[in-house]
């Protein structure tokens, strides 16, 4: 009896030496032994990278090391710890020891070290940034390990620890930060939450380049975020550098991402007077361009008569 080749379901089967076995519902398809799990950027990650780049030898990988970075078990581990309170969360974070910094990075990670942060105390929170100390120079641009950092600094700002990490994530180029789609939140973060030396040098990397950086579609917020808080004098002579007549104010206002600056200065009695002023001396020029003529009408400027009746009695000192 001749033995024929057929491939079949991407498996070489032979045919003619034996009757075709019989199809049963019950047989479990080709599987693999080691469950990869998406991590880090969304790329797959296998578990022997668990450890790598966490200072730690590599090991088998915990259940939940495999679950957290997976959408269902992500998704229970965080009812789980809404459940469980702070206890839980203790233990999950002793989980993923040696597994935080490729947690932090992950999409469905990231979320579940954020409910931790929220709920364990201040000096709890250590375990997480003396791993991420390890990958400053990345979290900080990273979708989703961008957020855990924003929520150590709402809950834990005041920690050594903290700002010992914070130290790391600025000692790199601060204005790329300011400037990069996810790392701006941190920024901003900072300008909020942060020591006062992080705020000092977030608002020293945007002097640079105010104007630009003004105009920049991220690090517009950041200065935006600067000029509401003032939380360190460097800001206040920040505002300064959009004032003082500068006539580009007026320019700024015609900009996509720069009115956010203007109208933030807007807001601000202390600079009010100063701001509409420059806005009126730029006459037409502001209320020809729909960027700016949408600013004044938020602002309360609309113009009647030519002139900005709000504007009238600020300048007449009312």
């Amino acid at each position: 009896m001749t033995t024929s080749l057929v491939v079949k379901n991407t498996f070489i089967c032979a045919i003619g030496g034996e009757d075709p076995s019989p199809l049963s519902c019950r047989m479990r398809k080709a599987w693999t032994e080691t469950t990869a799990s998406r991590c880090a950027n969304d790329e797959v990650v296998a578990p022997s990278a668990w450890t790598e780049g966490c200072g730690v030898s590599a090991a088998p990988v915990a259940p939940v090391c495999e679950r957290v970075c997976l959408e269902d078990g992500a998704q229970d581990l965080r009812r789980a710890i809404a459940a469980g309170g702070r206890a839980v969360a203790l233990n999950v974070l002793e989980e993923l020891a040696g597994h935080i910094c490729q947690v932090a990075m992950s999409l469905h990670g990231g979320p579940v070290l954020e409910d931790i942060v929220g709920l364990v105390a201040a000096g709890e929170a250590a375990p997480i940034t003396r791993e991420l100390l390890s990958q400053a120079d990345r979290i900080g641009t990273n979708a989703h390990s961008a957020a855990v950092l924003c929520r150590l600094l709402e809950h834990a700002s005041n920690e050594a620890h903290v700002e010992a990490l914070f130290d790391a994530v600025l000692a790199g180029d601060v204005a790329v930060l300011c400037c990069h789609k996810f790392g701006y939140e941190v920024a901003v973060s900072i300008m909020s939450n942060g020591a006062a030396r992080h705020q000092r040098a977030v608002a020293v990397a945007m002097f640079a380049d105010e104007q630009r950086f003004a105009r920049h579609r991220f690090a517009s917020l950041v200065i935006a975020q600067s000029l509401l808080f003032r939380p360190v004098a460097e800001c206040t002579k920040l505002a300064s550098c959009f004032l003082l007549g500068n006539p580009g104010l007026a320019s700024l206002a015609c900009h996509k991402f720069g009115k956010a600056v203007v109208r933030t200065l807007l807001d601000d009695a202390r600079f009010k007077p100063q701001v509409v002023g420059l806005l009126v001396a730029a006459g037409k020029k502001v209320a020809k361009d729909r960027f700016g003529r949408a600013l004044l009408v938020e602002a309360g400027l609309a113009l009647e008569g030519g002139l900005p009746a709000a504007a009238s009695l600020v300048i007449a000192g009312a």
